[in-house]
């Protein structure tokens, strides 16, 4: 699952883009990679689009943002954060 994708991205350091996409992803699974996004240096590109983050998955996204030094593209379309 996305845990084992965050995991994974932790350690990572050659993948530049990532889609996850319409995969029914929560506010639980943000979390997960919202801790990847703060250590991962590679990933450029996150897709995370048709989701269900909503307002508290898109707030642990922006925190980690915070710290993340490589990514510079961020979809979250339609995924309920009104």
């Amino acid at each position: 699952g996305v845990k084992e994708i965050a995991d994974a991205l932790k350690f990572n350091t050659s993948l530049t883009s990532l889609s996850l996409k319409s995969n029914e992803l929560g506010h639980e699974e943000a979390k997960e990679v919202a801790d990847a996004l703060r250590i991962n240096t590679s990933l450029t590109e996150i897709l995370l689009g048709y989701n269900y983050l909503g307002p508290e998955g898109a707030r642990e996204i922006a925190d980690a943002l915070k710290v993340s030094t490589s990514l510079t593209s961020l979809h979250l379309g339609s995924n309920h954060i009104e």
